[in-house]
């Protein structure tokens, strides 16, 4: 079983480094690493090329695309593993991700996406662990998975298409949904696969974000009364969330039920 991890990046020097040396390490060694550059000027490019040169499982291109979801699809579009996991490029993968999702896909061979906990990052400093929502009529008003630390086959992409290129935020919202409407089967591990830092275009717009799940729900037939009433309440608590960690408390946040204090791993 293989895997293609997928990495975008534009500009993104500061992380990317952390980014591709948590994904050359996995102890799981049978996996293609493919990175799709918007075009960097900062550096970035010539940090992907000192990878791509001394790890053979590295494939880069480099051009313009039409967003994040263009640049996604780009991936998939050479990928040709048999899961697909993606990493941003401020984000790292857990020692031991991919053998774990290895593992679950050999007990669950049907099951076509595989997804599990991460922890939440600010800067360089670990707050806390965040466990993924239940999948069911949740998956019509709030993402239920953590992305970085969802992995999908491949033949759930041929299955249901990849990304919609005119969402600009929500695209990975927008992709569960279509996989939950599909019948696609979640497996979920019980483990930390990947790790998050505050800073991603979610957590900046994220009424812009909300605005799409909103735009997305409606057409796919979620019944508009009920589309806002969710806006209204997620919108609320993702101002209050996002208020809280700016003055850093953090315990508040915590009491929520899906995080777990960080410090619950050591």
């Amino acid at each position: 079983m293989r895997f293609s991890v997928i990495t975008v990046t534009y500009n993104s020097k500061l992380f990317l480094m952390e980014t591709i040396k948590s994904v050359i390490s996995q102890d799981y060694g049978d996996f293609e690493y493919i990175i799709v550059d918007g075009g960097s000027t900062d550096g970035t490019l010539e940090i992907i090329k000192d990878f791509a040169a001394e790890d053979d499982r590295i494939r880069w291109i480099s051009e313009h695309d039409d967003g994040i979801s263009d640049a996604f699809n780009k991936g998939l579009a050479l990928a040709t593993g048999d899961i697909v996991g993606i990493i941003n490029s401020d984000d790292i993968y857990s020692p031991g991700a991919l053998a774990a999702v290895a593992q679950a896909y050999q007990s669950d061979p049907a099951a076509d996406v595989f997804h599990g906990d991460m922890v939440r990052f600010q800067g360089i400093t670990p707050l806390f662990r965040l466990k993924p929502g239940r999948i069911g009529d949740n998956v019509w008003y709030e993402m239920p998975l953590n992305h970085p630390a969802t992995f999908v086959t491949r033949k759930a992409y041929a299955l249901v298409g990849g990304f919609d290129t005119t969402l600009k935020v929500a695209m990975d919202y927008e992709l569960v949904l279509r996989l939950y409407r599909a019948g696609c089967r979640f497996c979920y591990l019980e483990q930390v696969l990947a790790n998050m830092r505050y800073g991603g275009a979610s957590d900046e717009r994220f009424l812009a974000a909300r605005k799409e799940v909103y735009e997305v729900t409606v057409a796919a037939g979620y019944p508009r009364t009920r589309a806002v009433r969710w806006f209204v309440v997620k919108a609320g608590m993702n101002i209050a969330k996002n208020l809280l960690r700016k003055l850093g408390l953090y315990g508040l946040i915590r009491l929520h039920p899906i995080f777990e204090h960080h410090q619950k791993e050591n």
